[in-house]
């Protein structure tokens, strides 16, 4: 079993694993877009189902079939078996909420269903299921209806985001989960008490419907063996000179248990002839009660017993049967034993030791109350319940009874009938704080799971690579300083009334005892003296046994047996004739009055008091009585589970509470850090508001601090403005003097050149005066589009972030430059058809893609004839063009400053075209980047975050 649950916990992680891989959830993703929204919602409710029934299904089978239940009862007596079923259940509920949280993160957050949209699929689905569940099983609304609670929770809540990181928030979805487990398997839990329960009182009822007491038969068949061997029978019996009346009394009380309490016991003695001993007048002889009973019609499974069935219906069913006492094979008579049923009892004091299980179903052993009807007329009934009450009277003809049963007067009531015949078997409800028990009991085990497996994962990935937020650890603190606190109060409570309990319980078993005792020392004093017959102190003992509902066993002073109430135990060996050595040792030898042990035989616990019977001058021990408890352990463990399952109830109601009130103080607690965070996170250079704290404690003086700082940073903002702006101006200055300064040259030596030719004449001749003017036309705009540059890098505007269709965009760009003839334009895409959406500016990636054309033609060198290739392509959800050229490609240790404004590798120009392009690329959260090989060529990217369609 312990190979099972590693099993199941291994399988567990890799099925979560594989599904929660962005691989996986693509995929999944792909194949459900095309479908419409209600129908994979839908569809991730009915799997969220099947895990819940899954996993309610998967107890009920366990515990169903298995020989132990998990619930509060069995709390006193838990053990590996219990423990590993505990394990499993869990791993089945972990499962349910796990799967169930990332199916529905899937629909919510991967296919984009909104929560709204979400409930109203939910509410349409639930409706008629829960219609459907109220007719199978009103328990199953309630499972349903604890599922739908945490559905609803994980979309209102959106749940599904705390699972993917370990937080505060993480553990809350946790307990909730375990809180949403608990109920469920509460539930399953009382149902399966309930199936139990309905079994033992239909196995019962059933036994009560059979006419033959199949208990009574196999007691019987002990008797008969034991009354055939008794020795003093065999000497008696024969001899016409002794008292017959010896044999009965002897048969009676020793041999005759206190099972047959509910018999009328008549027995007859016949002797070889077959004349009846007891009653020498009788006419009826042997023979003519074995003409009278002998038949195959009464004949049970025990030879010469037979059992005929009273035609009246009452409870008058007769045993009779007829024991052959032999000697060295010869006849000495015979003992008829004539037992008339009185009524229908449970076992009395009939001990447990005896019993086995092809007997055991018929006994009473939860002392359930029933009655016997026929035709609906109650005949008798036994037990505390009232059969005759008014409102009660309709009992056999409600609905139900012979099914799962009905509730009536706070009892739960099982039917099992013949044609003619009903037994109804009642026990009082299983009680409503039990089921809490259940419920509070999974609860805690499965926090104490989820606890354990958090830590196996720490203990795994390394703790120190968790780090937990301020709120996080401020949660557990507080919860750690009520959990442990509690639990350790709840646990010495339990011992305490533990304790107690079973201090109460030994105080009336000594009680039971010493009355016992007082009563057995004046009889066996007179037993000593010789003042009464053999027969006469066994018989005694067998009379207080039945008297006290209790047990009793005598033993010598020396350790042997001198009477028993019990026979049948030590004849059969179940115990041996000899009493406890521990007893003689404390009793005789330690000189202790009365003393308890514990005891065991086989699997079977009980406890047992020893007393010393002490002659009349309270010196000698004349015996050493025992009495054992058989039922002492059941009787502890229900004082235990009781008092257990109300200070679980309690422990938890308050656990919740706290952890409720716990969450919201440390909310309060950490709202001042994160105001304070989100201050720090808005705080820049332009506009910070000061914070206001209503105390002086010591959140304000970190307030204080904070405002301080935003005074001296507000100085040091004006002191850095006036700084920068006054370099930007020198800085600016000097680009700009330089960058005119070159255009300047030329045509102040074309100037010159014109007063040359004035000073000639020849400035009517206008073939020399159009090369003078052409060249300073081209300075003119030479130095027109350093200004504009400068002004476009100063002044540019903040890009417009709105989808468009980059395909379109790149090929216009490239349409511009298809028509030249001194170049090689080559356009390559590879995206499928349909629009490529991005977030950006469409006029500016325009001009950025044709400012990346231009300089890819610039780079070529004069002698080759320039080739642009543009690729656009898809890779893991980006959307990607490459622009390549053939020109003299950028040598490395100029790759750093390519997009460093005023720097150019250019003759010509401002240096602010790359420097515009990555800004404007960054701005709509792209990148741009490049690759570059000298004398063969640059290849510049553009990669965009690709949309969902509009």
């Amino acid at each position: 079993m312990f190979l099972n649950v590693v099993s199941s916990i291994v399988v567990l992680l890799m099925v979560i694993g594989f599904i929660t891989r962005k691989k996986f959830t693509y995929k999944i993703r792909r194949f459900l877009l095309p479908k419409p929204a209600w129908a994979y919602t839908l569809a991730a409710y009915i799997f969220s189902s099947v895990l819940l029934h899954l996993f309610y299904s998967l107890y009920l089978n366990i515990f169903q079939n298995a020989q132990w239940q998990l619930n509060i009862l069995a709390i006193p007596s838990f053990d590996a078996f219990k423990l590993t079923s505990l394990v499993i259940i869990f791993l089945a509920g972990a499962g349910y909420l796990l799967f169930s949280i990332l199916v529905m993160n899937l629909i919510m957050t991967h296919m984009g269903v909104g929560r709204r949209f979400a409930l109203q699929v939910l509410l349409l689905y639930s409706l008629p299921m829960m219609g459907v569940l109220l007719y199978l099983n009103w328990m199953l609304v309630l499972v349903f209806s604890a599922h739908l609670i945490l559905v609803v929770s994980i979309i209102s809540f959106r749940l599904y985001e705390n699972i993917f990181t370990l937080g505060l928030n993480t553990f809350l979805t946790f307990f909730f989960g375990c809180l949403i487990g608990a109920v469920i398997t509460g539930v399953a839990t009382y149902e399966v008490q309930l199936a139990s329960d309905k079994q033992t009182k239909t196995s019962f009822g059933q036994q009560q419907l059979v006419e033959n007491d199949i208990l009574a038969e196999y007691l019987l068949a002990d008797v008969k063996e034991r009354v055939a061997g008794d020795l003093f029978i065999k000497t008696v019996l024969p001899d016409p000179l002794q008292s017959n009346e010896a044999i009965v009394r002897k048969i009676k009380k020793i041999h005759i248990g206190g099972y047959f309490d509910q018999y009328e016991v008549t027995i007859r003695l016949f002797n070889v002839a077959g004349d009846d001993l007891l009653d020498a007048e009788s006419p009826l002889r042997l023979l003519d009660y074995k003409r009278e009973y002998v038949n195959s019609d009464y004949a049970t499974s025990v030879r010469d017993l037979y059992f005929i069935k009273n035609p009246e219906e009452d409870f008058g069913n007769t045993y009779v049967a007829f024991i052959p006492i032999i000697r060295d094979n010869q006849l000495l008579g015979t003992v008829l034993l004539y037992l008339k049923q009185m009524k229908v009892l449970p076992g009395a004091v009939f001990p447990r030791l005896l019993l086995d299980d092809k007997y055991s179903a018929g006994l009473n052993s939860r002392n359930f109350d029933y009655a016997v009807y026929s035709d609906e007329e109650l005949l008798y009934s036994v037990g505390v319940f009232n059969y005759r009450a008014e409102d009660v009277l309709r009992l056999p003809s409600m609905r139900g009874l012979d099914g799962q049963g009905v509730n009536l007067k706070g009892y739960h009531h099982v039917g099992i009938g013949e044609p003619g015949r009903l037994v109804v078997v009642s026990s009082p409800l299983y009680p409503l704080y039990y089921i809490l028990a259940d419920i509070s009991f999974y609860f805690i085990a499965y926090i104490l799971l989820t606890l354990l497996s958090i830590l196996l994962y720490l203990a795994i990935r390394g703790i120190r690579r968790v780090d937990f937020n301020y709120s996080t650890k401020l949660q557990f603190y507080l919860n750690f300083a009520f959990f442990v606190p509690m639990l350790v109060i709840s646990v010495i409570i339990i011992g305490l009334l533990t304790n107690s309990y079973r201090e109460e319980l030994n105080r009336q078993y000594f009680q039971r005892a010493n009355l016992i005792g007082n009563n057995l020392s004046a009889i066996l004093e007179q037993e000593i003296a010789g003042e009464l017959e053999p027969d006469d102190f066994p018989e005694a003992v067998g009379d207080l046994s039945l008297l006290t509902s209790t047990e009793i066993n005598i033993y010598e002073p020396r350790g042997s047996l001198l009477a028993t109430s019990q026979p049948n135990i030590f004849d059969k060996g179940i115990l041996r004739p000899w009493v406890n050595p521990r007893a003689i040792a404390q009793i005789v030898e330690g000189q202790n009055n009365i003393i308890l042990l514990d005891e065991r035989v086989g699997e079977l616990r009980y406890k047992a008091v020893y007393a010393a019977i002490r002659s009349t001058n309270n010196k000698e021990i004349r015996a050493i009585m025992a009495i054992p408890f058989f039922e002492s352990e059941n009787e502890l463990d229900a004082l235990i589970a009781d008092v257990f399952s109300n200070i679980l109830n309690i422990f938890v109601l308050i656990f919740i509470v706290f952890l409720i009130i716990s969450y919201f103080v440390s909310k309060s607690l950490t709202y001042p850090f994160k105001m304070l965070t989100s201050k720090l996170s808005e705080t820049d250079l332009d506009t910070n508001e000061p914070m206001q704290w209503p105390s002086r404690d010591e959140i304000g003086l970190l307030i204080d601090e904070y405002n301080n700082m935003l005074f001296k940073l507000e100085g040091s903002k004006k002191a850095l403005a006036s700084t920068e702006k006054e370099s930007a101006w020198r800085e600016m200055a000097k680009q700009v003097a330089h960058e005119i300064k070159n255009p300047l040259t030329p045509m102040k030596l074309t100037l010159q050149h014109l007063l040359r030719l004035q000073q000639m004449g020849h400035l009517d001749d206008p073939e020399k005066l159009k090369k003078p003017i052409q060249t300073l036309i081209h300075q003119v705009d030479t130095l027109s589009d350093i200004a504009t540059s400068f002004s476009t890098f100063a002044k540019m505007p903040l890009p417009k972030n709105e989808q468009m269709d980059f395909r379109q965009v790149v090929t216009e760009a490239v349409e511009l430059f298809k028509n030249r003839e001194d170049l090689l334009l080559h356009f390559e895409d590879q995206l499928p058809a349909g629009k490529v959406q991005i977030l950006g500016d469409d006029q500016l990636f325009g001009r950025v893609i044709g400012n990346l054309i231009i300089n890819g033609i610039q780079a070529v060198p004069e002698e080759r004839q320039p080739e642009i290739h543009l690729v656009l392509f898809a890779r893991e959800g980006q959307v990607i063009l490459s622009i390549r050229d053939n020109g003299k490609g950028i040598p490395e240790e100029l790759a750093d400053k390519i997009f460093v404004p005023n720097f150019s590798t250019k003759s010509e120009g401002s240096g602010l075209g790359l420097a515009i392009a990555k800004r404007g690329v960054e701005t709509a959260g792209g990148r741009i980047w490049f690759e570059s090989q000298v004398d063969e060529g640059s290849t510049f990217y553009l990669s965009f975050p690709l949309q969902a369609p509009v």
